[in-house]
């Protein structure tokens, strides 16, 4: 099932709850519910969302029924690719984790019987790591081309104009490569709908709500990788630097190949399950402190898709030199696969109450696909992110 058929499923469902739902509970009595949702007449807000914090009965907690709405900004590492990137030959420890940031958004309601809907979505950009390296071409600079591409260069004859690729490079002013190796590179999107149940306070003080939902999460690993090589005139090897022990190995100034090779991939994770779980918590002062878990099972259809190109050119050292010749090759290849994947999601936040409906909020997150996952070329790999959480909480 593609991404467009899975969100327009999870839309028509939160469209379902949210219509049905009910804002600040005025006037329940004893109404006998028939079905999942609330009744359109049950809708009585005052939006008064502002409104002081009744002191009156301070200490008697009673939790909110009717609708709320959650806003978080994300601060979020993410571990790195177990087998690091497969196309750098000097990858980055696969141990360490890198900076990104998202935001989470949930929407739902309670009824005064203990039964709820909620719908959230949770959106990481990044991170987006990258190691560069710029390396000097053969022909070091073309001085009468502006860097603009298209063709312009060739040492000034603009009647026979050069490949784009031979012009100078636009964000250097030179003709050079900038090869650039990907170290942990993610996009990572995820909705869910849960049914919800407030169970009685206990005699701590603390509040238990199971939930039961689906889930649909997109993660997209981006890899890339790229290598350059010189030859002399007999295709041996040119090093960056010649062996001093080495009388016969050939300098800088023997190059008449280069190689530009240019690989770069995307793995796609659709990933369709269910879930169930358990919010716990309790209020002390001002503040509410709560725990969440999260343990689901999906189903994983991974797509692959790679690029390679491979670009010789035929080039004297030197500023200025044109290219005696060049080829350009372009692979591109797909591949796709279905795995299992497990995991867990952990929150642990405290809320501070402003007003009667208002309070903010922080917290701790933590979010493990623990296996089943596309990343670079590994179909098994996971997905772990962690870090700290800062929102709004309206009516819960």
């Amino acid at each position: 099932m593609r991404i467009p058929r899975i969100q327009t499923l999870l839309g028509v469902l939160a469209i379902m709850t949210l219509v049905s739902a009910s804002v600040k509970a005025q006037n329940y009595g004893q109404r006998q519910y028939s079905g999942p949702f609330v009744d359109f007449d049950e809708f009585n807000p005052d939006y008064q969302f502002f409104a002081p914090l009744d002191n009156t009965h301070f200490g008697d907690f009673t939790p909110n029924l009717g609708w709320f709405f959650t806003w978080d900004k994300l601060f979020t590492k993410t571990a790195r690719p177990r087998n690091g990137n497969p196309y750098s030959q000097d990858s980055a420890p696969s141990n360490g984790a890198d900076r990104g940031s998202g935001t989470r958004i949930s929407l739902g309601f309670m009824r005064p019987d203990n039964l709820g809907w909620n719908v959230s979505t949770t959106n990481i950009g990044g991170p987006n790591f990258y190691q560069e390296l710029i390396v000097e071409r053969n022909n070091r600079i073309a001085e009468d081309d502006n860097g603009g591409g298209g063709g312009g260069g060739g040492g000034g004859n603009n009647d026979d104009p050069t490949p784009t690729q031979d012009d100078n490079n636009p964000l250097t002013g030179q003709r050079d490569y900038i090869l650039r190796d990907s170290i942990n590179a993610i996009t990572y999107n995820s909705w869910e709908l849960n049914r919800t149940w407030r169970l009685k306070e206990n005699d701590k003080g603390r509040i238990w709500e199971p939930l039961l939902g689906i889930r649909y999460s997109n993660l997209q690993d981006r890899f890339e990788g790229a290598e350059y090589n010189r030859y002399d005139e007999d295709g041996l090897p040119v090093p960056p630097i010649p062996d001093p022990n080495d009388p016969t190995s050939p300098g800088p100034d023997d190059a008449e190949i280069e190689e530009f090779i240019l690989q770069k991939g995307v793995h796609h994770n659709d990933m369709f399950g269910g879930q169930l779980g358990l919010r716990w918590y309790r209020q002390q002062s001002k503040w509410l402190l709560s725990n969440e878990l999260r343990f689901f099972v999906m189903n994983n259809n991974q797509t692959i898709r790679q690029e390679q190109l491979i670009e010789v050119t035929q080039v004297d050292v030197g500023t200025g030199e044109e290219p005696e010749s060049q080829t350009r090759q372009r692979t591109i290849t797909w591949d796709s696969d279905n795995s299992f994947v497990w995991g867990g999601e952990y929150r642990g936040e405290a809320a501070y109450t402003i007003t009667r409906d208002l309070t903010a909020r922080f917290g701790f997150n933590v979010l493990n696909y623990g296996k089943g996952i596309g990343r670079g070329e590994n179909y098994g790999d996971r997905f772990l992110t962690y870090g700290f959480n800062f929102g709004l909480t309206l009516n819960r």
